[in-house]
């Protein structure tokens, strides 16, 4: 066989072969499409509590604009967390903190205290001062008309009973009244420190808890101040001398203006009832004096009316 002729013939097998292939590989269906479906994954179940809104110091009261809720997954939530309701954020009103609270931690009981639980005054003090309680009464507390959270002056006033001068038997007894501190905060009245917290802190029963309280208004036989160390021992020695009693300051008031020199009223000042007056006629009142002779006393007039 030629040469020729088997090129041609095997040319011809390869053309039919990949013709085959060609009609074969067309001929065969497409294959299937693979469809990628989205799993839909589902949220870990959460809950909101209450969190600081943002960084809480001690001694700062509760309300409204420092409280948030936030969602936290249930497998977060500890014991003692509160849940975000209307209950528990109106529980919290009126409550300060026992330490700090950084903004988003959640508002746990070991981290609160409320009013007339121990601790609620040493939160509420400031920095560097100090909470004393002096004996008081209804007088001497303004008519029971102070309440925790004002601010007040503190007036000693002195009595010297049985003080008789010798030389004048006569003369009333020496009486003398000072300011000893001034724009101080009152914390407590007996045991109760309730009203120290802000209106806007106390929720929505303030206005009502207040009217309730200015109507019935009782009379409590300390009060308690919030003072710096030196006006501890100030008003720890003054209780021992006379009657400690307060007047109201009016709200706003500057102590810049009457933080001048103390003044020290006296009788004199107050009234002149019992100032002496010369008699009719005469050149005043005699002077008498007591002559000690030994063990003998023998007085001496001088003056008018002397003998």
């Amino acid at each position: 066989m030629k040469t020729s002729s088997v090129l041609l013939l095997a040319g011809a097998l390869v053309l039919a072969a990949t013709s085959a292939l060609v009609a074969r590989a067309l001929m065969r269906p497409p294959p299937p499409e693979i469809v990628v479906k989205e799993v839909q994954v589902e949220p870990p179940a959460s809950r909101q509590i209450l969190v600081a809104a943002h960084d809480l110091a001690p001694g700062e009261f509760i309300d409204g604009s420092v409280l948030k809720w936030q969602d936290v997954p249930v497998n977060d939530v500890r014991a003692g967390d509160m849940d975000a309701s209307r209950a528990n954020e109106r529980e919290l009103y009126g409550a300060t903190l026992r330490r700090p609270l950084m903004a988003g931690q959640s508002f746990r009981p070991d981290v609160l205290v409320r009013p007339g639980e121990p601790g609620f005054l040493a939160a509420v003090l400031q920095p560097g001062m100090r909470a004393i309680s002096v004996p008081t009464s209804a007088v001497a507390s303004n008519a029971g008309l102070v309440a925790a959270g004002d601010r007040v002056d503190v007036i000693l006033s002195l009595e010297r009973n049985g003080v008789v001068s010798a030389s004048e038997p006569d003369q009333p007894p020496p009486l003398a009244a000072e300011t000893i501190l001034r724009d101080v905060r009152v914390l407590a009245l007996g045991d109760m420190a309730a009203s120290i917290v802000p209106a806007q802190a106390q929720g929505e029963s303030a206005g009502a808890g207040a009217g309730q309280t200015r109507s019935s208004r009782q009379y409590f036989e300390t009060i308690t101040l919030e003072v710096d160390p030196r006006q501890a021992e100030k008003l720890a020695v003054a209780k021992e001398l006379g009657t400690l009693h307060v007047a109201l300051r009016r709200v706003g008031d500057d102590v810049a203006e009457d933080a001048g020199e103390s003044h020290v009223t006296r009788l004199a000042d107050t009234t002149g009832i019992f100032l002496r007056t010369a008699p009719s006629g005469g050149a005043g009142q005699p002077a008498r004096v007591n002559l000690y002779l030994g063990r003998q006393v023998q007085p001496v007039v001088f003056g008018a009316g002397a003998q």
